[in-house]
């Protein structure tokens, strides 16, 4: 995110803000899964202080990251180097928009139509798409760069315009690819 994004955040988004790398580090296994040091918020941070003195048997779940870019797209990013569990995005997803609405910093469905994207990075070695053998992966992959289209995992495509403007599932590699180095070269500019 550029200054002027980190600038227009409200107080409880601001004082959240690190890098990708830190956000993506899977704790148990000690592996970040990507090394961009963009400026992200650690939305993990906020469901507890969202909930502090709230008296709630339970805190809410929230995604991974939220990235602003340069035209005010949001992106949410969600890191999974393990099994992953689709109840368990959903209600992640979820939580977070019912915190930003509650919060007031975002106005409704509307918005995270028109402007919020969001984006599951999965480590392919442990949830890929076809899982018995490393070539028949790359046959996968090779069909889907001719096809010029991108895998469609999880059921999150199913939230594409009911509540996203898009969504994407991306390995690291297309991650880095994909998200990383455009929004990085358009923060350069």
């Amino acid at each position: 995110m550029t200054k002027d994004s980190i600038e227009q955040l409200p107080e409880i988004l601001k004082k959240h803000i690190c890098t990708l790398k830190k956000v993506s580090l899977d704790e148990e296994h000690h592996e970040s899964m990507c090394e961009s040091q963009l400026a992200v918020v650690d939305f993990d941070r906020i469901p507890q202080e969202y909930a502090r003195g709230r008296g709630w048997r339970c805190v809410p779940k929230s995604n991974d990251a939220l990235y602003i870019d340069k035209d005010g797209i949001w992106y949410f990013v969600e890191f999974k180097n393990g099994k992953i569990n689709g109840s368990d995005v959903y209600r992640k997803i979820y939580d977070s928009f019912l915190m930003l609405m509650d919060l007031g910093i975002i106005s409704g469905l509307d918005f995270l139509r028109k402007q919020v994207q969001y984006i599951l990075v999965y480590n392919s070695d442990k949830n890929g798409p076809v899982p018995t053998s490393e070539n028949l992966e790359k046959i996968y992959s090779h069909t889907l760069i001719q096809a010029e289209t991108e895998a469609r995992l999880f059921d999150i495509w199913k939230l594409e315009q009911y509540l996203f403007r898009e969504t994407h599932t991306y390995t690291k590699e297309l991650f880095e690819e994909k998200f990383i180095q455009p929004m990085e070269q358009a923060e350069a500019l």
